[in-house]
């Protein structure tokens, strides 16, 4: 029995994490049967992020390197029926979402001071009240400072809204009229780009980059479809 462990639910998300989503949902689609392990502290998980699965003892970390593990367990291809084209440009709008966007997303959680008030609140409850305090003010700064060095935490707000908001404007050109990004049936972009716009909009304390989202009605359109197709009934 696979076992993939996620971060606990968050603003009405079954988890927290884009990321986290993007297994579960990949799971399900695959059929494979699985128990779920929720805790909201990472620090003993290899990479020290979630989500990971376990099978046979064996641990595998990072949403890309469980779907790769999903497709070869399972036998199926998450981007079966694309083209060569079609699938390099899916490549492209995973890593354009997971390395980019969802930075952004971070920062409009971490950094921006009032939406913090609420991630404190949330992420952290389990924790005892005793160290809650000591603890939150550590993920802070590391959360910030490491997106000092991937970059995104160097731009204004307005800044990170402008590049945010270009590649919300690509998925909407690349998804034209079609019901998910490369036709009729989901693809493996979709697993990773519906959690991740859900993120956005779901953030406390709406930004401009969750209000660009819900106030187009394209991309919202997109993502009730998405998560009405992807998401697991019952969460």
């Amino acid at each position: 029995m696979i076992t993939l462990t996620i971060f606990p639910e968050a603003f009405g998300e079954p988890s927290a994490s884009p990321f986290c989503m993007k297994a579960w949902c990949m799971l399900h689609a695959a059929g494979l049967p699985f128990e779920l392990n929720v805790t909201p502290d990472p620090r003993k998980a290899p990479k020290g992020k979630f989500p990971i699965i376990e099978l046979d003892g064996v641990a595998i970390a990072d949403s890309e390197q469980i779907r790769t593990h999903i497709e070869a367990i399972s036998g199926r291809d998450f981007d079966e029926g694309l083209s060569a084209r079609e699938r390099a440009v899916s490549q492209s709008l995973i890593r354009m979402v997971e390395e980019h966007v969802y930075f952004a997303i971070l920062m409009d959680r971490w950094g921006e001071d009032d939406n913090w008030a609420h991630v404190r609140r949330v992420f952290f409850s389990d924790f005892p009240w005793i160290l809650r305090g000591m603890i939150t003010r550590v993920a802070r700064k590391q959360a910030l400072q490491g997106l000092q060095g991937q970059g995104m935490g160097r731009h204004t707000a307005e800044e990170r809204f402008d590049r945010a908001r270009r590649d919300m404007m690509a998925i909407r050109e690349i998804l034209g009229d079609k019901p998910f990004l490369f036709g009729d049936q989901p693809t493996a972009a979709d697993y990773s780009v519906v959690p991740m716009l859900r993120a956005a909009i779901v953030t406390p304390v709406t930004k401009p980059l969750g209000q660009f989202i819900k106030d187009d009605p394209a991309l919202m359109a997109y993502v009730t479809r998405g998560t009405d197709r992807l998401y697991p009934t019952g969460v």
